[in-house]
C-alpha cells in the first residue's frame, strides 16, 4: 500500500507544479481526446522476485529470492511499448494494448544450498539462472464521465504473462526449469485530466485477485504520468509504474498454469517515452 500512496502522491504533484502551466494558457481551447495513440520509450525499474518449485513427488521445495540468491539484477531498463485506439465517433469506447519485456539472467556461485523441485544446488556450485517475464495486457474500457477537460473510463481486461524460470549448472549437471503463461482477468480504472490543451495527466489502476481450487493469484498496476504534446501528433512522457504479481499452485487446472509452488514479482520505476497520435 506504500507504493500505491507514493502513485497517488505523485499525481498530486503532477497536478500542483503543472498549475503555472495552466495559468500560462488562459482561454485557451482545450484539445479533444484522442483517436489513436502509440507510446514508445524507456523503463528504469526496481524489481524484486521470489521463486519457489516444489516436487510433485515429495512437496519438498525451497524459496529463493532471485536477486539476492541468484545475482539476478534488482535495477534495470528495458524497452516498452503502450498503446490505445478508440473505436466510435463519441470516443468513450476505447480499446487498449501494452507490452514490456523483462528478461533477466545471471551466473552466480550461490552461498547457500539451493532445492528446486527434485534438483539440489549445493553451497559453492556455479548457477546459471533465467528469469524471463514478458506482460501483455489488453483491456477494453468505457467512459463513464467524458468532457473537454476529464474522461473517466472503467475498464475489464487481461494480463499474459509469459513466465521461464531455468536453473542450471555446468559444473554439477543440475537443471530445472518452469514455463507458464499465466492468463488474468483484470478490473479497472482509468482518469486523464487535461490541464491544458497540451497538457495532461493520466492515471490508471488495474486489478486482479483469484481462488479457485489449488491455484491463488493476484495482480495490482498501478500507473501516473505527465504528458506535454510538443507539436500536433507528437508528445512526450514521464511517470511512475508500479505492479505486483503473485501466482500460487499446486498443481491446479487453472488456464495455462501447471506449477507446483509459487512465484511472486514486483517491480516500480520510472517511465519516459516518446507519444505519436492524432
Amino acid at each position: 500500500m506504500r507504493k500505491v500512496g507514493v502513485i497517488v502522491v505523485l499525481a498530486i504533484a503532477l497536478v500542483f507544479f503543472s498549475l503555472p502551466a495552466m495559468a500560462a494558457e488562459p482561454g485557451g481551447k482545450a484539445t479533444p481526446w484522442e483517436k489513436f495513440g502509440i507510446n514508445v520509450g524507456g523503463f528504469i525499474s526496481t524489481i524484486n522476485s521470489e521463486v519457489r518449485l516444489e516436487s510433485e513427488r515429495t512437496g519438498a521445495g525451497a524459496d529463493a529470492n532471485a536477486e539476492d540468491v541468484l545475482g539476478l539484477d534488482s535495477h534495470v531498463s528495458v524497452f516498452r511499448v503502450d498503446s490505445f485506439y478508440r473505436f466510435t465517433e463519441n470516443r468513450r469506447h476505447r480499446f487498449d494494448l501494452n507490452w514490456i519485456d523483462l528478461r533477466r539472467s545471471a551466473t552466480k556461485t550461490i552461498d547457500r544450498e539451493i532445492h528446486i523441485r527434485d534438483q539440489v544446488f549445493p553451497v559453492g556450485t556455479t548457477v546459471d539462472t533465467l528469469f524471463d517475464l514478458k506482460i501483455i495486457r489488453g483491456t477494453y474500457s468505457y467512459s463513464v464521465y467524458q468532457d473537454d477537460r476529464f474522461d473517466l473510463g472503467l475498464s475489464v481486461g487481461a494480463y499474459v504473462a509469459p513466465i521461464k524460470v531455468r536453473l542450471s549448472s555446468s559444473t554439477s549437471g543440475a537443471a530445472e526449469e518452469q514455463s507458464l503463461t499465466a492468463p488474468l482477468p483484470v478490473l479497472g480504472l482509468r482518469f486523464d485530466y487535461a490541464i491544458t490543451p497540451k497538457f495532461f495527466l493520466r492515471t490508471n489502476i488495474d486489478a486482479f485477485y483469484l481462488q479457485y481450487s489449488n491455484f491463488e493469484g493476484s495482480l495490482f498496476d498501478a500507473k501516473a504520468a505527465l504528458e506535454y504534446n510538443i507539436w500536433d501528433h507528437v508528445g512526450v512522457g514521464l511517470g511512475y509504474d508500479y505492479f505486483r504479481l503473485n501466482i500460487k499452485s499446486e498443481g491446479s487446472k487453472y488456464p495455462g498454469i501447471d506449477l507446483m509452488g509459487q512465484i511472486q514479482f514486483n517491480y516500480g520505476g520510472l517511465l519516459l517515452y516518446g507519444k505519436y497520435f492524432f
